[in-house]
């Protein structure tokens, strides 16, 4: 696992996934790591975790209006205009329970969780994901 803290952007995948991000226009790019592991009934692969959990992060981060913490990629990404009429990404409150859902699922039962459940950070790694969820629950 390429991850460096407990932060849901500090690993190789989710960096990865924002610069995707911040490269779309749209919603697409933002909804599908969440749709992914809200629609897979097989083993959720750590890959597909860290970015689902870095997209409810910036959907937690948009619905609360407290972008600071996102990676500078992923704050420019919703400050920018898309498409054809130049609006900003509109992220509603069905994106964060569709988001909130996912990460539940995660902490479940995941390679992600199994990964950090194997080192002596998983307290905090279970503490950011239970601080993400309080997130998207009051939105």
């Amino acid at each position: 696992m390429g991850a460096w803290n407990e932060d849901n952007f500090c690993n190789d995948d989710a960096l990865d996934w924002v610069i995707l991000l911040e490269e779309s226009k749209g919603i697409d790019t933002l909804l599908s790591p969440i749709e992914s592991i809200i629609n897979n009934n097989e083993y959720l692969e750590s890959t597909e975790c860290c970015e689902a959990l870095a997209a409810a992060e910036v959907i937690a981060a948009s619905l609360t209006g407290d972008i600071s913490s996102l990676p500078e990629e992923a704050q420019s990404w919703l400050n920018k205009k898309h498409g054809l009429f130049g609006k900003k990404p509109k992220i509603e409150k069905e994106h964060a329970a569709m988001a909130l859902q996912s990460v539940k699922k995660i902490l479940v039962d995941s390679e992600l969780k199994e990964l950090w459940e194997e080192t002596e950070s998983f307290p905090k790694w279970q503490e950011v994901q239970d601080k993400l969820i309080t997130k998207l629950n009051n939105v």
